[in-house]
């Protein structure tokens, strides 16, 4: 049966963000998903840390790519969304965490909007508590609360879970800083009437 979720996780370093993130999916209340992580060149300490009991899973998959691409991780998404399986594809990186109900609300989510007969949203956001100082232009300092909207710089690409085919279709062609926008824009433009939907919740720290 395919899973509601697919995570695809990029990862350079940083092993004990990494852990925390990686318990933050353990910790879900609702086990409809699935995950690919993928670190950006050989790591045997990666290796290591996910051969760990605590971090062995059944529905985690990982893998290392052979050179390191060092483009933001961009490379590596476009890579990983070749093998997204899910309904919904969420693209992250391992140093964010997400709430323990991330999984379940966005499932609520989708039931509620089937039970109204308005069917699968193209795209469904939720906001998070964002790390950089003055995130998208806003005047705001680090790790306050940021309300995501479906418009260039109110987004990243952590903070929305796409249906699969929609985002494979786009793929990440953009190596830039700005890739996540590029990403989200080439959604928009090949889905003329997408529709989105929004939970108002706080689901994901951004790091």
């Amino acid at each position: 049966m395919q899973e509601l979720l697919h995570v695809i996780a990029v990862a350079h370093g940083r092993l004990p963000e990494l852990r925390v993130f990686i318990q933050s999916w353990l910790n879900q209340t609702n086990s409809n998903w699935s995950m690919t992580l993928i670190h950006d060149g050989e790591c045997p300490d990666f290796i290591a840390l996910m051969n760990e009991p605590n971090y062995k899973h059944p529905s985690i998959k990982y893998f290392c790519t052979k050179t390191r691409h060092n483009d933001y991780g961009h490379t590596l998404r476009d890579e990983g969304l070749k093998q997204a399986t899910g309904t919904y594809t969420l693209l992250t990186n391992g140093d964010n965490y997400f709430i323990p109900k991330s999984v379940e609300l966005i499932a609520a989510t989708v039931a509620r909007l089937r039970a109204e007969g308005k069917g699968d949203p193209d795209v469904i956001l939720f906001d998070m508590i964002h790390s950089h100082n003055n995130p998208g232009g806003r005047r705001q300092t680090p790790y306050n609360h940021f309300k995501v909207e479906f418009k260039p710089h109110c987004i990243d690409i952590s903070s929305a879970v796409v249906k699969t085919e929609i985002a494979k279709k786009a793929g990440f062609r953009d190596r830039s800083h700005d890739g996540d926008q590029t990403y989200f824009r080439d959604i928009a433009e090949q889905n003329k009437d997408l529709t989105v939907a929004k939970i108002n919740c706080t689901l994901l720290v951004h790091n």
